[in-house]
């Protein structure tokens, strides 16, 4: 009798000791996981004006250079035909604009000194477009660059102001002169200089010459600061 019951005894603690070690060993699992992709935008601004012809493309195949129909021969007074042109963002990220370069070549030193050149801004789709007058008087002083973000856009109280979101446009037109006023800018001023440059009628010695304007608009993906 009493080996018997050492006998089951012993069989209960050896089922008691395999029960206790397997409870031990089990474990509960969770897993939680999160992905997120990021994707590189691209800045492109494409140019464009009625009868212009494209010289120059970005890597995403859009225009950015071109030249317009060239003006003349003219006389000793004279306004050319206004030319609108336009800035459209076609690539996937906001555009800010930056800065603008007037430059030029001639073969008349003479005649470049003595044009007047009208820059209009006409607006457009973009976030505080300009509307009015930019430049209004001699072509030489209107030469360099300038810093329109800190111009065009009124930056100094509105930052937020003349962005091109993605698809959106800005649009200015420019005119040459002499002799009389602009048919675009008349005697208003622009916004680089008080009063407007007066612009006298051409002088002999410009008689033959040309002058080739370049007009460029750089904008950047970064809001001024």
């Amino acid at each position: 009798m009493k080996l018997k019951t050492v006998a089951l005894t012993g069989v209960l603690s050896l089922a008691g000791l395999g029960l206790v070690g397997a409870g031990a060993h089990a474990v509960f699992t969770a897993t939680t996981t999160s992905a997120q992709t990021i994707t590189a935008g691209t800045l492109s601004v494409a140019v464009s004006s009625p009868g212009a012809t494209c010289t120059a493309w970005d890597s995403f195949d859009q225009c950015t250079a071109i030249t317009l129909p060239a003006a003349g021969p003219v006389g000793s007074v004279f306004d050319t035909t206004p030319t609108v042109i336009t800035l459209t963002n076609t690539g996937t990220i906001p555009a800010y604009y930056k800065n603008e370069t007037i430059s030029q070549t001639n073969t008349n030193s003479t005649f470049e000194s003595e044009i007047g050149f009208c820059e209009y801004g006409t607006g457009g789709t973009a976030v505080g477009a300009y509307v009015g007058v930019d430049w209004n008087g001699l072509l030489s002083s209107a030469l360099g660059t300038t810093d329109v973000s800190g111009d065009l856009g009124g930056y100094a109280t509105n930052p937020n102001s003349f962005i091109l979101q993605p698809g959106a446009t800005g649009t200015y037109s420019v005119d040459f002169f002499a002799g009389e006023a602009s048919s675009v800018c008349g005697t208003g001023k622009g916004l680089w200089q008080v009063p407007p440059t007066p612009v006298a009628s051409l002088t002999n010695g410009a008689e033959g010459g040309s002058v080739t304007v370049t007009i460029s608009y750089s904008v950047t993906d970064q809001p001024p600061s």
